[in-house]
């Protein structure tokens, strides 16, 4: 090693490089690795990713792996000629790369039951089918309204077709928020209030809002019920009140076939028709339409509000249309935040609070491969999934309270549940979860 020494004929400390043949080249020696080496014992790594890592840290700190190299060395080390080690930030990211997969999300293709509804309409304009927030199912086959009940398995005639002509029929079902009360829509013109808790009490009917068939109803607070009907009329009925209805919206140009409440808190109804067009009013002063979108090319069936988003409305085209679209009703004008073309007809939109997705139904389509379905969408509406079974154009849509299964019923007169999320609650096999 170095050591000090006094040379003969001088006073002073020089420096005198002297070594020993047990003392290796100090300017070589790698104490750092040494180190390493040392203790490595008590700094084990815990996961293969964690021991990847460490393995690259090593290789770029120390020019190569500390467990194959050499600590001592007699001699300097020669210039490598390798390729040089890659970068710790090009380490970390082909490490996270290759950490394993999360499972996948299994989303079965097949519905979990299937029930056959002979008499259900092929009428894309009207709503026969709702799900009540107590696990109740309402579907209008021809002049009667039936109510499933998922948990038992068991099927009960509720309602009469009330009004019209011989051979009148059941044209749009709508359960309150509460799903105690139903009201059902008629050929008529006229609407049945029933409840759907004691099948056989009969509580009233409202007599008609507008010209033509009751093709789409929505409540709103427990006394507040909006119809739309065939003549483009809407009509917000008080239902503690007998008689017509307490106020009438600006009628649209063509058949109302979709109605929709905005959830508690903020005061708007939206309506789409026929004529194209969807309006938003609001409902403390409904004498005039507070936004008409106009984006959509065909008639408006399918709307529903986001109930964890204020102000945030899906809507979806007809054959000619086939577009799904996110608005801000909150603005002052129209305002588009999404927007995608389906290649097919949308019957039916709804929000799924499970995973947070939309869930719609498609009917004609220029493309075989998106007709008859039922899809699954991002909010940003990236695709999620597609089911398929259906022999006929999809018409109706409805969603269970917890999010977890999609109900369709299609021109084929079947009703098939879906399960798209297992997040909500587990029913008993091959029927919907129960209401939680």
């Amino acid at each position: 090693g170095a050591i000090a020494a006094r040379t003969q004929g001088h006073n002073d400390l020089t420096e005198v490089n002297m070594s020993c043949r047990y003392i290796p080249h100090r300017g070589a020696v790698d104490l750092g690795r040494a180190h390493l080496v040392l203790d490595g014992d008590d700094a084990r790594p815990t996961s293969p990713a964690e021991a990847e890592y460490q393995d690259a840290l090593a290789r770029r700190l120390f020019a190569g792996s500390p467990a194959t190299t050499r600590v001592l060395r007699l001699s300097q080390r020669r210039p490598s000629d390798e390729t040089p080690e890659p970068s710790l930030q090009q380490c970390l990211r082909a490490n996270k790369r290759k950490r394993p997969d999360v499972r996948r999300r299994h989303i079965p293709s097949s519905p979990t039951l299937i029930l056959d509804g002979p008499g259900l309409r092929d009428n894309f304009y009207l709503n026969v089918v709702d799900w009540a927030a107590t696990n109740i199912v309402a579907v209008g086959l021809e002049g009667v309204c039936y109510l499933y009940h998922p948990r038992a398995g068991l099927v009960q005639p509720v309602a009469q077709a009330a009004g019209g002509d011989e051979g009148g029929y059941v044209t749009s079902v709508g359960f309150r928020r509460d799903g105690v009360r139903l009201a059902v829509g008629s050929s008529g013109g006229k609407v049945e209030l029933v409840d759907a808790q004691e099948t056989t009490a009969h509580i009233s009917s409202l007599g008609g809002g507008g010209e033509g068939r009751a093709s789409s109803l929505s409540w709103g607070g427990p006394h507040e019920l909006a119809a739309g009907f065939a003549g483009g009329a809407v009509a917000i009925f008080d239902v503690r009140r007998r008689g017509g209805a307490a106020c009438t919206l600006p009628a649209h140009r063509g058949e109302v076939c979709g109605l929709r409440f905005a959830p508690d808190g903020v005061a708007q109804l939206a309506s789409g028709s026929n004529d194209h067009t969807v309006r938003v009013c609001d409902v403390r002063s409904p004498r005039a339409a507070r936004l008409e979108l106009t984006a959509h090319s065909a008639a408006v069936k399918a709307l529903d509000f986001c109930p964890w988003r204020r102000h945030c409305l899906a809507t979806g085209g007809g054959t000619t249309d086939g577009s799904i679209r996110i608005w801000d009703t909150g603005a002052a004008a129209e305002r588009e935040l999404q927007s995608v073309a389906t290649g097919s007809q949308v019957s039916g939109v709804r929000w799924s609070v499970a995973r947070r997705e939309l869930v719609t139904s498609h009917g004609f389509s220029s493309m075989n491969s998106t007709s008859n379905s039922v899809r699954l969408w991002r909010p940003n509406l990236l695709p999620v999934a597609q089911l398929t079974g259906h022999r006929g154009r999809v018409l109706h849509l409805a969603v269970s309270p917890d999010g977890g299964t999609a109900l369709s019923a299609g021109s084929d007169e079947t009703l098939r549940f879906w399960k798209i999320s297992s997040i909500g609650g587990a029913g008993g096999e091959g029927r919907p979860p129960p209401a939680q």
